[in-house]
C-alpha cells in the first residue's frame, strides 16, 4: 500500500495547485534550453515538477521544434520563432510551445535553441485552441524578455511572472472549458506524390503549384468550411522525403497521433516507386494500430491525368494498388479515388468524400437530400458550400452521379461569372439536354441560416421547376440545425 502511495506521488506533477478551479487547468509552464548538457528544463514551475517528465517536456519540445538545427549557421535569432501544440500522452498533457532563441556568443551559431511551454490537461486541449490569440501575446513577451535578460535570477523572476498572467487569464475566461471539436487530418505519402499540389488544387491557388518547392518537414493550415463552424480543423501536410518520414515514424507520438481523417498519396505514374508507396501505406498504418488510432483514409491515386487513361500499363497498376490496400487494411475505412490537378472535380470530390467522414450528420444530409428529389423528381442532387466544398450528395443512378462530375465545376463558375456581371434575373441557372431533352439541369442558390449555400439537381422534366420553390423552404429550415453541427 505504501509502495502504491509513493508512485503515485512521484508521478504527480505538483502537490499544491492554485486555489481556483479555473486556474487549475495550467498544470506546468517550462522553460526549456539547449544548453551543454541537451535539452534541459531550465525553470519550471510546478518547482516539485517530476525530473523525468521535465526532461520529455525539454527534449520534445526543442528536439521536434528545432527541425533541422536552424539556429547553428549563424543566421540570426530573428524569425526563427514559431508555436506549437504538442501532446504529451505518457504525462496526460497537451502542451502549447513557443520556440525561439536566445542569443549567446559563446554557442554554436550563436544562440541557444529554447521553448516556453504551457501544459494542460490533454482532455482540456480545446483551451488552447479557442484562447491561442491571447496565449500567443503573453508567451511571446515573455520570450523576449528572456532573449534581453541573461541572468538565470531575471529569467526566474520572468517565468513567475507569465505563470500569475496565465493565472489571472484563465480565471477571467467566462468558460474555458469548452467542447469545441479539435481536427486533425494527415496529408502523408512519398515525396513528389503530390500532396501540397492537392491542396493548392482544391484552393484553385494554381500558380503557387507552378513554384511549390517539396514540403521540409511539416506544413500547417486550417480548413474553414463555415465561416463560423464548431470546429478547428488542422491539415498536417507531412514532408515526403526520406528523413522527415523517418522522423515522423519515429515520432509517432507527434505526428501520428489523435488523428480525426488521413489522406494517403500515390503518384500513379511513377511506377518505380509504387512498391515504396505501399511499403510507407503499411508501415503507417501499423504505427497508427500501435497508437490506437484508427482513423478513416482516403487512398488518392494521384496525377491521373486526363491523357492516361486509357493506358493498360495504369490500369494493371490501379488493380495491384487495390489487391494490396485490401490485403492490409481489414482493420480501417479506406476510399480509393483518383485524382489529377488536371481534373478540379476528381480533387474536390476526394477530398470533401473525406471532409464529410468527420460530420456526425453525413446521413442525416443525405436522407434530406433523398427526400427532396423525390418530392422534386429530380435524378441527383448535389449540395456545396461557397467554396465549391461537396457537403452531401444523393443520385439514384450511377448515370446521374457521373454527369454530375461533368457540371457542376463548370455551373459554379458560370453562376458566379453571371452573378458576378449582373447577368442573373434569378438565383439560379438552368441547362438543357444534356443527356436527353426531358433532362435538365438546375444550379440554384438557396440561403440555410446564414449562409449561402447552392443545390445542383438532375431533373426529369422541365414543369418539376416549380416544386423546387415550393419544396426549398421547408428544406432548407431542415439543414439550418444541421448545418450548425456539420463538423
Amino acid at each position: 500500500m505504501t509502495k502504491s502511495k509513493d508512485k503515485k506521488k512521484k508521478n504527480k506533477l505538483f502537490e499544491k495547485e492554485p486555489l481556483d478551479s479555473k486556474a487549475n487547468i495550467i498544470k506546468a509552464v517550462v522553460l526549456s534550453i539547449f544548453d551543454e548538457n541537451g535539452p534541459t528544463p531550465n525553470i519550471y514551475w510546478p518547482y516539485d515538477l517530476d525530473e523525468q517528465a521535465g526532461l520529455l517536456i525539454a527534449m520534445k519540445t526543442i528536439s521536434l521544434l528545432m527541425g533541422d538545427a536552424t539556429y547553428q549557421d549563424g543566421i540570426g535569432t530573428e524569425g526563427v520563432n514559431y508555436f506549437g501544440i504538442l501532446p504529451f500522452p505518457d504525462l496526460k498533457l497537451n502542451g502549447l510551445t513557443y520556440f525561439f532563441l536566445i542569443p549567446e556568443v559563446k554557442a554554436r551559431g550563436k544562440a541557444l535553441a529554447a521553448t516556453i511551454t504551457v501544459l494542460i490537461d490533454e482532455e482540456n486541449r480545446v483551451f488552447f485552441y479557442e484562447n491561442m490569440k491571447y496565449l500567443r501575446i503573453i508567451i511571446d513577451k515573455a520570450a523576449t524578455q528572456i532573449q534581453n535578460n541573461k541572468q538565470h535570477s531575471e529569467r526566474e523572476i520572468i517565468m513567475d511572472e507569465i505563470r500569475e498572467e496565465l493565472f489571472e487569464f484563465a480565471n477571467e475566461l467566462k468558460d474555458p472549458f469548452s467542447t469545441k471539436r479539435q481536427l486533425k487530418i494527415l496529408l502523408t505519402g512519398l515525396d513528389k506524390a503530390g500532396k501540397s499540389s492537392f491542396m493548392y488544387g482544391i484552393r484553385r491557388k494554381y500558380s503557387e503549384i507552378i513554384k511549390s518547392m517539396p514540403t521540409k518537414g511539416v506544413e500547417r493550415s486550417e480548413e474553414n468550411i463555415f465561416e463560423e463552424q464548431n470546429s478547428t480543423i488542422s491539415i498536417w501536410d507531412l514532408g515526403g522525403q526520406k528523413k522527415y518520414r523517418e522522423r515522423y515514424l519515429e515520432q509517432s507520438k507527434m505526428y501520428l497521433y489523435n488523428i480525426d481523417l488521413m489522406f494517403f498519396f500515390i503518384d500513379i505514374q511513377d511506377v518505380e516507386r509504387i512498391d515504396e508507396a505501399l511499403s510507407l501505406f503499411k508501415t503507417i498504418l501499423n504505427t497508427i494500430i500501435e497508437l490506437d488510432e484508427f482513423p478513416p483514409i482516403v487512398l488518392c491515386l494521384n496525377k491521373f491525368d486526363p491523357d492516361i487513361k486509357g493506358s493498360k500499363e495504369i490500369f494493371k497498376n490501379l488493380e495491384r494498388i487495390a489487391d494490396v490496400i485490401q490485403e492490409n487494411s481489414d482493420k480501417f475505412f479506406i476510399k480509393i479515388f483518383q485524382t489529377s490537378i488536371f481534373d478540379h472535380w476528381s480533387l474536390i470530390t476526394a477530398y470533401s468524400f473525406g471532409l464529410s467522414q468527420l460530420s456526425p450528420n453525413r446521413e442525416l444530409f443525405r436522407n434530406q437530400l433523398k427526400k427532396f428529389a423525390k418530392k422534386t423528381n429530380s435524378d441527383a442532387i448535389l449540395l456545396l458550400n461557397e467554396n465549391g466544398i461537396i457537403l452531401s450528395n444523393f443520385s439514384k443512378t450511377d448515370i446521374s452521379g457521373k454527369v454530375f462530375e461533368v457540371s457542376a465545376p463548370h455551373f459554379q463558375s458560370l453562376y458566379k461569372n453571371f452573378k458576378e456581371f449582373k447577368l442573373l434575373e434569378k438565383d439560379f441557372i438552368v441547362s438543357s439536354g444534356i443527356t436527353d431533352r426531358s433532362k435538365k439541369i438546375i444550379f440554384k442558390k438557396i440561403t440555410v441560416g446564414k449562409y449561402n449555400l447552392y443545390l445542383l439537381l438532375f431533373l426529369e422534366r422541365s414543369f418539376e421547376i416549380g416544386k423546387i420553390e415550393k419544396n426549398l423552404p421547408d428544406f432548407s429550415k431542415n439543414l439550418v440545425d444541421l448545418i450548425h453541427t456539420y463538423i
